[in-house]
């Protein structure tokens, strides 16, 4: 079991981690003089974002969410929920209207991807203990099912939580809750059809899912984000000469 709970962890916390660096190395120091957020709320915010995640992970598994009839129904109705909770958190007084709201979103969306990441890796993973019950175990799917997954999930939502940061930073939360609840919604479902699939629609689900959130991350993270903190800056009649380019 410990060996599980490791390989879940990694699974969830890593490529969040990794994913966090990648942006945001742009955005802090050694590269800017002056950090566009702070480090403390940045982590803090992942924080919440992880027990948001594992939250809503174990709703899923309690109600059977994805073994129902209508699992691709309740999958949407999960996408909802999932970008609400982002912006319960976010919408609170000290966020509204500031450009660095944009990197708190991302690093809340990042936290509930790792939060579910782990928690949905844990699950899988755990098939390996149904051994003695002579379970046939396909290593290759599993192992496949982990990675594509998790880094899925950690773009998907990592994309969302930028929105709901903007939304926030704009004072328009609502308009960018549902900008982000498009691709959400699209890549919930496919999560609910890949869960009860099999053989090679199995894999072809699990790159969709990789390939949407993918192409949403980069959108948001790299193409848009530094126009969007330019705005955001202007809107607030403030100018900085540091902002990374476009992608």
């Amino acid at each position: 079991m410990d060996w599980i709970l490791g390989i879940a962890l990694l699974a969830g916390f890593g490529p969040a981690l990794l994913m966090m660096d990648w942006v945001l190395k742009n955005y802090t120091y050694p590269r800017v003089e002056n950090p566009f957020f702070k480090d403390s709320t940045l982590f803090g915010m992942l924080v919440v974002g992880v027990i948001e995640g594992a939250v809503i992970f174990f709703a899923i598994i309690m109600f059977n969410i994805l073994e129902s009839s209508f699992s691709i129904l309740f999958m949407v109705i999960i996408a909802l929920i999932q970008l609400m909770a982002m912006v319960v958190v976010m919408n609170l007084r000290r966020f509204r209207g500031k450009s660095d709201s944009i990197f708190y979103g991302y690093s809340l969306g990042l936290g509930m991807a790792a939060g579910m990441a782990a928690g949905f890796t844990y699950r899988m993973c755990g098939l390996v203990l149904l051994k003695e019950a002579e379970v046939s175990i396909d290593y290759t799917a599993l192992v496949i099912y982990v990675v594509l997954m998790s880094f899925s999930m950690i773009l998907i939502l990592g994309a969302c939580g930028t929105n709901v940061g903007e939304g926030i930073a704009r004072h328009l939360p609502m308009q960018f809750v549902l900008q982000g609840a498009v691709p959400l919604v699209a890549y919930d479902m496919l999560f609910a059809a890949m869960w009860s699939s099999t053989g090679i629609i199995y894999y072809v689900l699990l790159i969709a899912m990789l390939l949407l959130g993918a192409f949403y991350f980069r959108r948001c993270l790299f193409v848009n984000l530094p126009n969007i903190i330019r705005e955001v800056l202007k809107m607030n009649g403030e100018k900085r000469d540091d902002i990374p380019k476009s992608d």
